[in-house]
This record gives structure tokens, sequence and C-alpha cells, in this order.
């Protein structure tokens, strides 16, 4: 994707989530009756999650890996006068720079699946404070499927062969417990709702319940960090 082509999908996405007030209202919802000071984003694009935050009052943050993070977002948050309520920076989920219990709420939507799933959910849970929340959006294996099937009637092979490859990751991932990422299988995966139960269970979080926008084929969640 070029830079243009870049700057153009993430104006695209901010557009979207603004003039559909749904999802802005399902993750105010989600958190409705707790002190969200402290907002992270992982894989934030222009950073439109965290909108309703900002507006809110809380301080936010945007992370994302690639290098052009917040040159997009910092402009969009300087029209709605909110940029003195929202920073970038550029991280990887697997090694978050932040202290500790630092974030009352952190939201990974799509990001996961091209994360070493493990490392990053620990990391997460390691920057929530006792009782913060994960607004947490994944691959299900039919969200591959479906794009093998289509890559075939559409006569794009190199679809199916890459959704091929990611169901084969995902397999031997919830087969061997492990997350297999190499040339010759993908570092992209899958996850089922047992898979993330189990990755769950090891850094102390807990599933609450599904989002308004979760679907078969990526399902949202609220996930809770277990209070001591």
């Amino acid at each position: 994707m070029t830079d243009t082509n870049y700057e153009h999908y993430l104006t695209l996405e901010w557009e979207m989530f603004t003039k559909d007030q749904t999802r802005a209202q399902a993750s105010l919802l989600a958190v409705q009756g707790r002190q969200i000071s402290r907002v992270l984003d992982i894989g934030c694009g222009a950073g439109q999650e965290l909108l309703p935050f900002a507006m809110a009052g809380s301080f936010c943050v945007g992370m994302d890996v690639s290098p052009d993070v917040g040159l997009i977002g910092r402009k969009l948050f300087l029209k709605e006068k909110l940029s003195q309520r929202v920073a970038f920076l550029r991280s990887a989920a697997e090694q978050i720079p932040f202290a500790s219990g630092m974030f009352d709420l952190v939201i990974c939507r799509l990001a996961i699946p091209y994360t070493d799933n493990r490392l990053a959910l620990t990391e997460m849970a390691r920057i929530l404070r006792q009782g913060g929340v994960l607004l947490l959006k994944i691959h299900h294996a039919r969200f591959y499927i479906d794009k093998f099937w289509r890559g075939l009637m559409d006569a794009e092979p190199l679809n199916s062969v890459h959704a091929a490859r990611v169901l084969t990751a995902g397999a031997l991932y919830g087969l061997l417990d492990r997350q297999v990422r190499n040339r010759l299988v993908t570092n992209e995966t899958f996850l089922s709702r047992h898979m993330l139960t189990r990755e769950l269970g090891r850094c102390g979080l807990t599933i609450l319940r599904e989002m308004p926008d979760s679907n078969p084929l990526t399902p949202s969640f609220v996930i809770e960090k277990m209070r001591a």
C-alpha cells in the first residue's frame, strides 16, 4: 500500500467511524460505570476508536507498527480540537513501552492476528490496571475459510493460498498450544473462542461478553483483567 493509498484508507476508516455512531456508543457502553482515564489503542490506524473516549475527557494513546503512525491521526484530532488529549507512538504489541497497570482500557481491533498472540496478550494484561477492560476483535477460522473460497470463485489463487497458510498456522496453534511462526507457515493466525480463552486465562484476563459488532468471522469481546 503506497503512502497515498494508506492515507486514503485511514481517512476513510475515520469517516466511516464518525458517520456511524453505533461503534462509538458500543465502546462507551462496554465500560459504562467504570473510571476510564487512560486509553491505549493497539493497531490504531488514524485513532478513530479513541475518539469517543477523548471526547469524554480521557487521555488517549494510539500505537501502531506503521512508520507513519500519527501523521493522519494528529491532523484529524486537531480538527476536532482534541489534539491535547491524544498521543501517538510506534511500537509492537509484543513489547508495549508503558508501566504495568497504567491503562484503564485497551482497544485492539484486528491487530492480534498479526502478532505473537501469547506475548501480545500478556503485554496487554500487564499494562491494564486490576479491573481494567480490553476490547478485542479477532479473526476466527471462518474468516480465512471465507477468504479461501472467495479466492477460488474470483480466480484470485494467491488469496486462497494465503488463507490456506493461515488456516494451517491456526490449526497447529490450536493443536500444539503454541504459535508456529515461520516462512513455511505464516506469522498470521486465527483464534477460536476456545483458543482465546486459553490464552487469556494464562494472563489473568476473562471474557465478559461479546460486543454488538461481533460476528462469526470477526468476533469482538469485552474482556476484563481479574481483580486480585
